[in-house]
């Protein structure tokens, strides 16, 4: 007979067992919550895709691919006739997520400007901006400017460049009058598309409806927008999210998606006009037509998917509203990259799958027959179905990108010895499975290479200092992994790239900061000790880090700081860069950014400069208003 110390010792062990059981599975879901779990929960009117005549087989196709091919995805919505079919969360995603709209705060705007016109607080379309802007409009300019109307806002159409690349946003960002400096760009854009044009509208719109409602955009957005559709974002009670014009708003996913289904019916919610049909209809007539791959950013564009007449509207960073009437299909997509992803980045070819998914009455009759899909495209010269794709945001030589080819040929056939090939004899291999995913390489079944995602790359000596990551089909749940990888170093040795890996003679090569421009010992040791009072956080040791005569951006460094505040309190990991200094006289013009801000790197203005000042290096410049001309 069993004594009672055995039961009760027996059951100690049980209950340990089934406590960590319990930890393992909560950490299961900590760690990948909102890649499975959320998967299948839709929020909002869900319905399953078979009964709103979804095609299963073509669907699990679109979305193999956002798993296989996007690696910046971070959700995937789909609505028709009103019900959620498809809600998707990838990468860092989630239902409760939010993302900087950017490029797509313009088509938000729209609708807020044609909820201010039914309330009769905006005249129309034709209103002169000088009824809005008189002030800046007389005394500023003069050059036409007067006669421009609030649908030059509206129909704001230029290439987008987001980030580093675009030097008229972040003058836009950085400008004391930002009124003023955004009236300028706009008034030009009839002889010549300026990248900043989207945003400079943008900006000018929120400023409009600020100044006929007596408040914020934000909670104008909340009260007459928001609040009719079910979008608790921007709510009374939520005081997470920056409210900053020039920025604009943050939304999740489905907030965006409700926004699409708005305006595919018309403008009615429930019953109810949230906004009138006919501005709805005026935002739609006219709308430029042009092929799916040569889509402009930040406005709407009529193309063609599948046959189907389509009203698209883009982010550079990977946001897309899509309306598709004839099949009532809204799509949208967001993700993780703040700044302009590649042209051929993919995200056509998923809403080529995700409309081909949607069943027209013919195809329901007969469900054998397919429509013939045309052979899947690689990025580059690659055609066959072993090449990864590649998404980068900075220019990588092609050779490369044909040593990541070879290597996922390699590692595809298995053969250990072909795999050793692609690394160096000096390759220090890692013991600790997160770091490298070298010790997979050389197993029975090594994974294969899905994706490389490179955002910057240095090569010099024959060796390319990378950063990014490496997406492996893989997933090991205990140990935490999901097949993602940092980047590694690459050597080149005759002739042939190979992976030098991150062993401690280049350790100190690898840091972020091997990126910067070299800097003399006294520069640096400014840099170091002065970075942080440039962006408003006081000095250490009281060390007085700004000259006498400190302009910036039209106004002092309180005007900076408070320009950059907003996107940097609260942050770890916020660090500044210097990547190159340019004599200019007696002063050094200092380009960079401020890295792990909640926008991606915030690139300091054009007009930074240091100056010698009473023995020392101080922080000075001046932003010449031509610049953004």
């Amino acid at each position: 007979m069993i004594s009672m110390k055995k039961i009760l010792k027996i059951s100690a062990v049980y209950l340990v067992c089934f406590v960590a059981l319990t930890v393992g599975f909560y950490t299961f879901i900590v760690v990948y919550a909102q890649k499975t779990l959320y998967l299948d929960k839709k929020q909002w009117n869900p319905a399953e895709p078979e009964t709103q005549h979804i095609d299963p087989a073509r669907l699990t196709k679109a979305l193999d691919y956002v798993d296989t091919r996007l690696p910046t995805a971070r959700s995937l919505l789909m609505l028709r006739n009103g019900k959620t079919v498809v809600e998707k969360y990838y990468w860092k995603g989630g239902p409760r997520e939010t993302d900087y709209l950017h490029s797509l705060n313009l088509p938000l705007l729209q609708v807020l400007i044609g909820i201010a016109i039914d309330h009769q607080l905006i005249r129309g379309p034709e209103q002169p901006l000088s009824s809005f802007f008189q002030k800046h409009l007389t005394q500023t300019l003069s050059d036409g400017s007067a006669s421009l109307a609030l649908r030059h806002l509206l129909r704001a159409q230029a290439p987008l460049l987001w980030g580093a690349g675009n030097p008229d946003y972040w003058n836009l960002f950085y400008a004391a009058d930002r009124i003023e400096a955004s009236l300028q760009v706009i008034s030009r854009h009839q002889t010549g598309n300026q990248p900043a044009i989207n945003f400079a509208a943008a900006y000018l719109l929120s400023q409009v409806i600020e100044q006929v409602s007596g408040q914020s955009v934000f909670n104008f957005a909340h009260r007459y927008l928001f609040q009719p559709l079910g979008i608790s974002t921007y709510g009374p009670d939520n005081d997470d999210l920056v409210q900053e014009p020039m920025v604009g708003f943050q939304l999740k996913a489905l907030d965006l998606a409700k926004i699409g289904y708005l305006l595919a019916r018309e403008g009615a919610w429930d019953g109810q006009q949230t906004v009138s049909k006919e501005w709805v209809r005026w935002l739609f007539f006219n709308v430029p037509h042009t092929e799916l791959d040569d889509t402009l950013g930040g406005s709407w564009v009529k193309t063609a998917i599948r046959g189907h007449e389509s009203f698209v509207v883009r982010g550079d960073g990977g946001q897309y509203l899509v309306l598709v009437p004839a099949l009532q299909a809204v799509v949208v997509t967001t993700s993780t990259s703040r700044f302009a992803l590649p042209q051929d980045n993919g995200h056509d070819r998923l809403l080529q799958l995700i409309v081909e998914a949607v069943l027209e009455p013919s195809d329901t009759a007969e469900m054998t027959t397919r429509l013939a899909l045309k052979p899947e495209m690689q990025p580059g010269q690659y055609t066959d179905n072993l090449a990864p794709n590649y998404v980068f945001t900075t220019p990588v030589p092609q050779d490369i990108l044909d040593f990541f080819h070879q290597f996922a040929q390699d590692i595809d056939s298995k053969d250990t010895r072909r795999i050793a090939e692609n690394y160096a004899r000096a390759y220090e291999y890692s013991t600790d499975i997160h770091a490298s995913p070298s010790r997979l390489m050389f197993s029975a079944s090594p994974p294969h290479l899905e994706y490389v995602h490179i955002t910057r790359i240095r090569v010099e000596n024959d060796r390319a200092y990378l950063r990014g990551t490496l997406k492996f089909h893989f997933i090991h749940i205990f140990a935490g992994l999901d097949g993602v990888w940092p980047l590694e170093n690459l050597i080149k040795l005759k002739g042939r790239w190979r992976w030098l890996g991150l062993p401690e003679k280049t350790a100190l090569l690898d840091r972020d900061d091997y990126f910067d421009a070299e800097l003399s010992e006294e520069q640096q040791r400014f840099v170091d000790d002065c970075s942080g009072p440039l962006v408003g956080e006081s000095s250490l040791f009281g060390n007085d880090c700004f000259a006498e005569t400190f302009q910036l951006a039209g106004g002092g460094r309180e005007l900076f700081a408070e320009r950059l505040q907003p996107f940097l309190q609260g942050r770890s990991g916020v660090g500044l860069h210097v990547t190159g200094v340019q004599r200019n006289g007696a002063a050094y013009r200092v380009q960079g950014y401020i890295a792990g801000s909640a926008l991606g790197e915030l690139r300091l203005p054009d007009g930074l400069q240091i100056v010698k000042e009473n023995g020392g290096w101080k922080w000075q410049g001046i932003v010449d208003s031509k610049q953004i001309e």
